[in-house]
């Protein structure tokens, strides 16, 4: 068991740590899609070995936290998970697809506040914090017409979609996920320091490289963009290519 799982009870709740390393020097905190637990980016610990450790994000209504209400606003989520991370003794890198590059962007500039700026910041699949996202409002429409986005959006295996009762379980927090961001307004703040690096899907059409290309605004550090092939969950098949990417620049800082 490392020092970092020792005396951080709460921290317990917050991450995975399955994966955790006592002799990591840096952590990759992963952030959860509207909808998605920490289950998600399990699959990537094939992917980390020496001094990076894999750290998926839990956060309420999920996985072992079921029975805990969702979050309701991103900026409370963000201002609880950054004082969890600043009081780790890893360097921070964080990455976000969907949602999850918003909490990780919110997340950054917290730690940025405290004094542990994260090293590294890698998003995908959602636009620049500066727009608005999803065009039209999506957390109250009817249950079939909600499902249906969530179909056209690959936001599970098909066969979850044959499942009601399960369906039943899951699509309040998905609701509560998408109301809070719909809620979400970027707030002006001082740029970050660290590199930026951003990916999208070729065929999500609510995430054009245009969308994606503002992300730069945000930092003082170097950007890059590269754009996929897939859609929304583009992340799910080119994970690999992903991770070689986010390693080349973990080694690199």
């Amino acid at each position: 068991m490392s020092s970092h799982q020792i005396h951080r009870p709460s921290a317990r709740l917050w991450f995975d740590h399955r994966f955790r390393s006592a002799t990591a020097s840096h952590s990759l905190y992963c952030f959860p899609f509207a909808g998605g637990s920490a289950t998600y980016y399990a699959d990537w610990v094939r992917d980390f070995t020496g001094p990076v450790e894999l750290v998926p994000v839990q956060l309420p209504g999920r996985g072992a936290r079921m029975s805990e209400p969702p979050a309701t606003d991103m900026l409370h989520l963000a201002d609880e998970i950054a004082e969890l991370i600043a009081a780790e003794p890893t360097e921070p890198l964080l990455f976000g697809h969907s949602m999850g590059a918003i909490l990780a962007f919110e997340v950054s500039r917290r730690l940025m506040a405290l004094g542990r700026p994260v090293r590294h910041l890698f998003v995908s699949g959602r636009p620049a914090p500066t727009i608005a996202r999803p065009v039209h409002r999506v957390s109250d429409l009817p249950r079939d017409e909600f499902v249906q986005m969530l179909r056209e959006y690959g936001a599970a295996d098909e066969a979850v979609f044959d499942h009601a009762e399960l369906l039943d379980l899951l699509i309040p927090t998905i609701r509560a996920d998408f109301a809070m961001i719909e809620k979400y307004r970027c707030e002006q703040g001082p740029l970050l320091s660290c590199p930026v690096s951003a990916w999208c899907g070729d065929g999500d059409p609510e995430v054009p490289p245009t969308a994606m290309r503002p992300w730069a605004d945000q930092t003082s550090g170097a950007f890059t963009l590269s754009v996929l092939p897939g859609g929304h969950f583009f992340l799910t098949e080119n994970r690999s290519r992903i991770l070689r990417t986010v390693h080349a620049a973990i080694r690199a800082a």
